[in-house]
């Protein structure tokens, strides 16, 4: 099994890309994170499963670990998403 760290670097790239994807109303790469909206398309544990091909519970445990420092985590029905990428000159 990949360290922690591995994963975790698996996670946060499968979430940028999928995150900026679904962004339907503006391109996180075009427009300055002070601009982004509130209402950002969210991203489902799931999905970041099967693009990384993590277990679940993996991709989970990833996600709680970089709550905070690199992205936004939300939930509903037991589904874990991310609801915002955090910008990496964000202050820790």
């Amino acid at each position: 099994m990949a360290s922690d760290d591995t994963v975790d670097d698996m996670v946060a790239e499968a979430v940028l890309q999928l995150w900026s994807a679904a962004q339907t109303d503006f391109d996180p790469f075009e427009v300055p994170s002070e601009e982004w909206p509130a209402n950002a398309v969210p991203v489902r544990d799931a999905d970041i499963a099967v693009d990384t091909r993590l277990e679940l519970d993996d991709v989970r445990a990833s996600l709680e670990r970089l709550d905070g420092l690199r992205l936004v985590l939300g939930g509903d029905a037991g589904t874990v998403s991310v609801v915002r990428v955090l910008p990496e000159d964000t202050p820790l």
